[in-house]
């Protein structure tokens, strides 16, 4: 890795002197916001039925989506040396960045909250007022549920640290060590759900290995990453959990050889390595980050090192096998590097990190590159003016998207007045404008930027389509029948049916989760079906009503 990148890694994780600063020779960087996903909750069957057709009848071709123009958001700090490393967004409305306030003798948590209006400073606790803490990383399925991670310093010894959020305040939750003679550090975390989380980073045993735990709503457990065969150290930097049977956690393999791409999958049990590409022959390469809108569809992002410049590096998982796919650079002589993606499903992803403009300059930049579905773009990022002599400083370390609505960027900038960090936030709005229709044989009709993902049109249906709803990011949808059977297309999950019971009265309607982690269905006396992570708030199934339901909304 060059020189820059392990400065200003040290300086994020540089919490408790020499036992953090080892801990900090390999990336701890973030991830982008993984897509909530869970298992059925509520009073939910979950008899699966049909199937999703490849039928391509009747549709109008619809356009990807990529961010708008990108702004400054205002953001407080705490002190002159504050930094945010990690943001993740449940809402447009809600949005948590995590990171440290470093202008002490001790290094402090700084977390920072999002309410729709405005940014402000949310208190957070540290394991100890005269021993060094810090905040990589944070995963929000809610409002009312999110996890941070990072380290902090126990007997000058750097341990995990993992602090819960319960929807009005933070509070610290014993987390595991792989050893406490040595350093142990947590890099990133994502949450499928308030009782499935996934937090990796890195050990020093004998060497630096992978570290990974999950939680399961009440404790957290250390689970057992594969070593790889190539390299004498390997350490997680990023995972994402569209489920709670599903996670992929990226880093780097180091050792005397380049730095050679790390991945590893999770079935809910093991973890297994995942072959990954290094394009970039003879280079240090590594993965900062990884998003998944699916178990169809992940990204990873980091940078490759060829001793001189760093350059972009983004691979691709589309279910069967991870490629390397085309980025771009800010320009040939630049120094670039991706610290974080989010996808918020497969035609809408962004990654962001920072660029210098030219090999030994004091000078870095922020970078973000957009997905559309086909190609890698740079996109136009704003950076904080300074004053002169003091150089353009600011990089972007984490990114969270919501989709159908914004991308939310979090990092750090040198304002060139008086301060040494302060924090940085940028976001950009995401908009599908359009719609869709759907017939009674399934049949869909998309208009606008809607996109067709598929039909049942061609299918002989045991009772007809009665509605639809999207996921968050527009890039699929579910049909449900008049008896609750469920077909789902493009990035769309299925999580159940009621299609194998018995109904006392037909289902009229179905309406998503925010999150797209599930989904209700609504029959015509008002009774209420629950699945994924959509949970159960009453119904009128008991009630006598004038007229039948015909509809519901989230």
């Amino acid at each position: 890795m060059g020189a820059h990148q392990q400065v200003r890694d040290i300086r994020r994780l540089a919490v408790a002197g020499t036992a953090v600063l080892a801990l900090a020779l390999y990336p701890a960087v973030v991830l982008g916001a993984a897509g909530p996903v869970g298992a059925a909750t509520g009073a939910a069957p979950s008899a699966s039925t049909g199937q999703p057709s490849q039928e391509l009848g009747h549709h109008a071709v619809g356009r990807s989506v990529v961010p708008g123009a990108w702004t400054i958001d205002p953001t407080p700090n705490a002190s002159t040396q504050d930094f945010l490393v990690h943001d993740s967004c449940a809402t447009a409305a809600f949005c948590v960045a995590v990171g440290t306030d470093d202008a002490g003798s001790y290094t402090r948590n700084l977390i920072e909250q999002w309410n729709g209006t405005a940014w402000a400073i949310v208190a957070s606790p540290d394991t100890s007022s005269t021993a060094g803490n810090g905040l990589d990383s944070v995963s929000c399925p809610s409002t009312t549920f999110c996890m941070a991670v990072g380290s902090a310093a126990v007997n000058g010894v750097n341990q995990t640290l993992t602090e819960e959020w319960n929807g009005s305040a933070w509070s610290i939750v014993p987390s595991p060590d792989m050893t406490t003679s040595s350093s142990n550090g947590l890099f990133d975390v994502s949450c499928a759900s308030a009782t499935a989380c996934m937090a990796v980073g890195a050990a020093h045993i004998s060497s630096w290995s992978p570290l990974a735990m999950t939680w399961d709503g009440v404790t957290w457990s250390l689970s057992s990453p594969v070593l790889p065969t190539t390299g004498s150290s390997a350490s997680f930097d990023g995972v994402s959990c569209p489920s709670a049977t599903y996670c992929v956690a990226a880093g780097g393999a180091y050792g005397p050889a380049p730095t050679s791409t790390l991945i590893e999958m999770w079935n809910g049990i093991r973890w297994s390595i995942a072959p990954s590409p290094d394009p970039f022959a003879g280079a240090d390469e590594l993965l900062n980050s990884v998003s998944c809108s699916s178990g169809l569809f992940c990204v990873a992002a980091g940078f490759a090192n060829n001793g001189t410049s760093d350059r972009t590096l983004i691979e691709q998982w589309n279910g069967a096998g991870w490629s390397a796919d085309a980025s771009p650079d800010v320009s040939a002589t630049s120094s670039d590097v991706l610290d974080a993606v989010s996808c918020a499903g497969p035609t809408s992803c962004v990654a962001v990190g920072y660029s210098y403009p030219a090999v030994g300059s004091t000078t870095f930049v922020t970078e973000v590159l957009a997905w559309n579905g086909t190609t890698w773009v740079l996109d136009t990022s704003p950076n904080p003016g300074v004053t002169p002599p003091n150089p353009n400083q600011a990089e972007l370390l984490g990114v969270s998207c919501v989709g159908g609505h914004v991308c939310v960027a979090s990092g750090d900038a040198y304002p060139g007045s008086g301060s040494d960090d302060a924090t940085l936030v940028e976001s950009a709005p995401i908009t599908r404008p359009g719609y869709r229709l759907v017939a009674s044989d399934g049949g869909i009709f998309a208009f606008g930027g809607a996109s067709f993902n598929g039909s049942t049109g061609s299918l002989t249906l045991n009772k007809p389509i009665v509605g639809m709803a999207t996921t968050p990011d527009g890039g699929g949808y579910w049909l449900v029948a008049s008896d609750g059977g469920i077909f789902s297309f493009g990035d769309a999950t299925f999580f159940g049916s009621t299609g194998a019971l018995t109904l006392n009265k037909p289902i009229v309607g179905m309406a998503a989760t925010p999150d797209g982690g599930g989904y209700w269905l609504v029959a015509s006396d008002g009774g209420i079906f629950a699945f994924g992570d959509a949970v159960f708030h009453g119904s009128t199934g008991a009630l006598t009503l004038n007229k039948p339901i015909v509809g519901m909304a989230a």
